[in-house]
C-alpha cells in the first residue's frame, strides 16, 4: 500500500491509502498489450470508476482501452511499463481526485451543465476541472453513481427521521393550541352572559366560575409543560437537532464562499485565457509579417541576383529556381574570360561553393549539368582547371574535399582517368585561370592519394594488356 497523491507519500501517518500500481504486458507483435491488474483495487481506493483511470491511460497514451466489467480485466493496448502508468495515474489523481484547495482525495464528482467538478468533503470547496481533456467526454457520457458510504446513509436516515419527528411535534402543538384557544374563548363568552344578568347569586356563581376559570388554567399550564419532555433522551435529541441546524448553516456558508471562490477562480482562467489567445493571435500576425517580409526580401535578393553582373551570383540564381536545361543554356550563353575553362569555373564556384553541403554530394546531385561538359577530353581537362581554381582561390578554407570532389568526378564518369593523370603531371595547368603557382601546388598535393590510386589502376591495366599480348 502506498499514500494516495505523491505529495503525500512521505508521511507516515497519512490515512488515505492505494495499493501500488501493478501491469503486465502480455501477447506480441501487433496484439501486444498491457493488463493493469490491480486497476479495480486502485479505483475503489480512489473512490472512482475503473473506467475513468482505464480511460485516462488510453487518453494519454493514444491507445485502446478495454475494461470487463465481470472480471475486472483493465487492458491498455500496447507495451507500457509500470513507470509510465504510475506516472499517468498520479496526474489523474491531481485532475480528478484531490481536492484543488486541500489536497484531500476525499471528493466527489459533480456534473453540472455539461462542467464537471469536484466537491470536497473535507473543506466543501468546490474545484473546477478543465473541460479541454477528453477524458471529460467519456465522464459526461457515464457519470458516476456518487453511492452514499453506511456512515453518511445513516447520518442522512437519521436526519429525515429527526425532521419527521420535529414536523409532527410542530403538528401536534398546533392543535393543542388551537384546542385551548377554542376553550378559552367558550368561557369567555359563556362570563360574557352571566354579567348581563346583574343577579347577586349570579355573581357569586361568576366568582365561583371564575375561580374555576383559574384552575382550569392552571390545568392548562400544566399540560402545556406536560407536552415538553424533559427527558434526558428528549433533551440529547433537541440539543442534536439544534448542533444539526447550526451545522447546516455553517455548511451552508462554507459552500457559498467556495461557489464565490469557484466563479472568481472561473473568470480569472477565462481572462488568462483571453489574454493567451489575444497574446497568440499577436504572435501569428508579427510571424505572418516576418514571413512575408522574408519572402519579399528573398524575392527581391533573387531578382537582384539574376540582374547582377557577376556570373556567378547570376547563375546560383538561376540554380535556385529554374532547372537543369536553362542552367545550361544560361551557362552557354556566357562570356568570361578563360573561355570553356572560365565557364566551367563560374559552374564550380556557384554550385559546389554556393552553400555548406558536402561538395561531392552536391556534386552527385548537380550530375546532369555537370555531364553536359563531359564529352571530350578538352572539356574534361576544363572541368579540372576549374576544381583547381575553386580550391586554390574560391574555396581554399575547404581544400580537404578536393580529394572526395576529384574521386566523385572519377566514379560518375564525368572525368576519364587519364586526363586527371594529365592534368595532375601538368603543373600550370591552373595558368589559364591566372591560379597562383604555390597554391595550385597545394591543391595537387591535397588530391595527391587519388592521383596515386588512379596511377596504380593504370599500371595494373597496362600488366594486364601486355599480358594478353604476349599470350
Amino acid at each position: 500500500m502506498q499514500n494516495i497523491g505523491a505529495a503525500n507519500a512521505d508521511d507516515a501517518f497519512y490515512r488515505y491509502k492505494m495499493p501500488k500500481l501493478q501491469a503486465k504486458i502480455e501477447g506480441r507483435g501487433n496484439g501486444i498489450k498491457t493488463n493493469v491488474v490491480n486497476n479495480v483495487e486502485i479505483a475503489k481506493a480512489l473512490e472512482r470508476p475503473p473506467e475513468y483511470v482505464l480511460k485516462y491511460y488510453g487518453c494519454e497514451l493514444g491507445a485502446q482501452t478495454n475494461f470487463d466489467k465481470s472480471s475486472g480485466t483493465s487492458i491498455v493496448n500496447g507495451a507500457h511499463d509500470t513507470r509510465k502508468l504510475s506516472e499517468l495515474l498520479e496526474a489523474f489523481i491531481n485532475k480528478y481526485v484531490c481536492c484543488y484547495s486541500c489536497k484531500n482525495p476525499e471528493t466527489q464528482i459533480k456534473i453540472k451543465k455539461e462542467l464537471i467538478y469536484l466537491k470536497c468533503k473535507a473543506c466543501g470547496f468546490v474545484s473546477d476541472v478543465d473541460p479541454r481533456h477528453k477524458l471529460n467526454t467519456f465522464i459526461l457520457k457515464n457519470p458516476p453513481e456518487n453511492k452514499l458510504k453506511k456512515e453518511e446513509q445513516k447520518l442522512k436516515k437519521a436526519e429525515e427521521e429527526r425532521v419527521k419527528d420535529a414536523e409532527a411535534l410542530g403538528e401536534k402543538e398546533k392543535k393543542e393550541k388551537k384546542k385551548e384557544k377554542k376553550d378559552k374563548d367558550g368561557k369567555k363568552e359563556k362570563k360574557d352572559k352571566k354579567k348581563k344578568k346583574g343577579e347577586d347569586g349570579e355573581e357569586g356563581e361568576d366568582k365561583a366560575d371564575d375561580d374555576e376559570d383559574e384552575a382550569s388554567g392552571d390545568a392548562d399550564d400544566d399540560g402545556v409543560v406536560w407536552m415538553t419532555d424533559t427527558s434526558a433522551e428528549a433533551a440529547k435529541r433537541r440539543a442534536q437537532e439544534q448542533l444539526t441546524a447550526a451545522t447546516a448553516a455553517l455548511v451552508t456558508v462554507g459552500n457559498l464562499e467556495a461557489e464565490q471562490e469557484a466563479q472568481r477562480r472561473k473568470a480569472e482562467r477565462e481572462a488568462k485565457k483571453a489574454a493567451e489567445e489575444e497574446a497568440r493571435k499577436k504572435a501569428e500576425d508579427e510571424k505572418r509579417a516576418a514571413e512575408e517580409a522574408a519572402a519579399r526580401a528573398a524575392a527581391e535578393a533573387q531578382a537582384a541576383a539574376l540582374a547582377s553582373g557577376d556570373p556567378v551570383v547570376r547563375l546560383r540564381a538561376v540554380l535556385a529556381e529554374r532547372d537543369a536545361p536553362s542552367v545550361v543554356k544560361e551557362l552557354r550563353a556566357m562570356d568570361v574570360p578563360g573561355g570553356l575553362a572560365g565557364k566551367m569555373r563560374v559552374l564550380y564556384e556557384a554550385c559546389l561553393a554556393g552553400s555548406d553541403a558536402r561538395m561531392d554530394a552536391t556534386l552527385k546531385a548537380r550530375k546532369n549539368i555537370f555531364a553536359q561538359f563531359s564529352a571530350d577530353a578538352q572539356s574534361q581537362l576544363a572541368q579540372l582547371i576549374a576544381l583547381e581554381y575553386l580550391f586554390a582561390v574560391a574555396a581554399p578554407g575547404r581544400r580537404k574535399e578536393s580529394p572526395y570532389v576529384l574521386k566523385q568526378l572519377y566514379e560518375l564518369d564525368l572525368v576519364e582517368g587519364d586526363v586527371i593523370l594529365a592534368w595532375a603531371g601538368k603543373a600550370d595547368a591552373g595558368r589559364l585561370l591566372e591560379v597562383p603557382a604555390e597554391e595550385g601546388r597545394a591543391v595537387r598535393a591535397a588530391v595527391a592519394a587519388v592521383v596515386e590510386w588512379l596511377q596504380q589502376q593504370e599500371d595494373e591495366e597496362e600488366e594486364e594488356d601486355e599480358e594478353e599480348d604476349d599470350e
